[in-house]
């Protein structure tokens, strides 16, 4: 494993983890891309596993997310966009690997990253998105969404006036994401999840739209879901995966919550997932 920098937008630097497998070359590739407000630390050892199993592994925090540069917490489709497709730039640049057998794999709001970012480069063969957001939107109610955009209000006087953005505590915490209380414990050990989002978030989340771009992939898709996700509606993971146009798979782990990979059969739900993702790119 050793610690990787790509160059994003504004200059800033997109930082993550690669790892480089020992298994005989061409490679197929990998690039994890994490949920809001998080890092590439959720995925717990999935992209060590991943990289013993032959693959070439990037794993990316997002401009704004741990290691990376950029205003604390700012995200949006467009960026999660930008940032996966220089990491595809880096992956492609890579003398140990196949160019026609890499994988995007997408956590919450990342899940919609990578969706959106097949949709519009070719270079993606394959796509795992688990626990994916469709529209953010439809995940709020009426008053929250009125609420909302009185924040982003207040911040832009605030902004026009001090130059600075309001924070507002974020909503999810890790008692939100694990069913397991033991990997709750340890995620909050880790401490990967920021406590606030920026005010500047309120209109790019609200404009994201994942169920647009899924109408648009057409490579082989794997949808997973937490049984107990309390975090995404069940119903907005399965409208993602019913507006796929290509060969799809919806797969549900048994007791987990939102973040399933070091949740409750986190192991069982790799060995699924690998499984899914060695049919479609090692065939």
């Amino acid at each position: 494993m050793r610690s990787i920098e790509l160059k994003s937008g504004n200059d800033e630097i997109v930082r993550g983890v690669l790892f480089e497998p020992t298994a005989p070359r061409p490679h197929p590739a990998i690039i994890f891309a994490h949920g809001l407000l998080s890092t590439h630390e959720e995925f717990g050892d999935y992209p060590e596993k991943f990289c013993e199993r032959g693959y070439l592994v990037l794993a990316i925090d997002f401009r704004g997310h741990g290691a990376s540069d950029g205003m604390r917490g700012l995200i949006s489709e467009e960026r999660m966009v930008q940032d996966l497709q220089h990491a595809l730039d880096f992956i492609e640049a890579q003398p140990s690997i196949d160019n026609k057998r890499i994988a995007l794999f997408g956590h919450s709001l990342g899940g919609g990253g990578v969706i959106c970012t097949t949709a519009r480069d070719a270079r993606v063969s394959a796509v795992v998105a688990g626990a994916t957001v469709g529209r953010l939107r439809d995940e709020l109610g009426a008053s929250e969404i009125v609420l909302y955009r009185v924040v982003n209000r207040l911040n832009q006087i605030q902004k026009a006036v001090t130059k600075k953005s309001i924070y507002v505590p974020y909503r999810v915490s890790y008692k939100h994401i694990f069913a397991d209380p033991a990997a709750r414990q340890a995620a909050e050990a880790k401490g990967f999840l920021q406590k606030s989002t920026p005010a500047d978030n309120v209109p790019h989340l609200l404009k994201q739209d994942a169920l647009t771009c899924a109408q648009q992939v057409r490579v082989p898709a794997l949808i997973v879901q937490g049984e107990k996700d309390a975090v995404v509606q069940h119903t907005s993971v399965r409208a993602v995966y019913d507006a796929l146009a290509g060969e799809k798979e919806l797969y549900v782990v048994e007791g987990s919550g939102h973040s399933f990979a070091t949740d409750w059969k986190g192991a069982e739900a790799y060995e699924h997932i690998a499984a899914w993702i060695d049919r479609h790119m090692k065939s």
